[in-house]
């Protein structure tokens, strides 16, 4: 696997602009999603207010799978 898939297939993207700081990006995946939800709004596929809902969801279900994972990984933690 090339460096650009593997830092892609670990997790978010860090970017660092000189002046700016790290721009932080989410996974490819999310990247993904997001992009074609907004395709199929410009398309007309789907209307805008339901593209804008679709993608808050799944950026709110993200956070709380992430929040998740990470009590019960300090949960495991603390079992050993």
């Amino acid at each position: 696997m090339n460096e650009l898939a593997e830092a892609w297939s670990s997790g978010p993207i860090r970017i660092h602009f000189e002046g700016i700081g790290t721009v932080t990006l989410p996974p490819v995946d999310t990247l993904a999603f997001l992009g074609g939800a907004a395709l199929l709004a410009a398309v007309g596929l789907i209307e805008w207010p339901l593209a804008v809902l679709v993608v808050v969801a799944r950026l709110l279900a993200l956070t709380r799978r992430s929040a998740g994972l990470r009590g019960l990984g300090d949960a495991l933690a603390l079992v050993r």
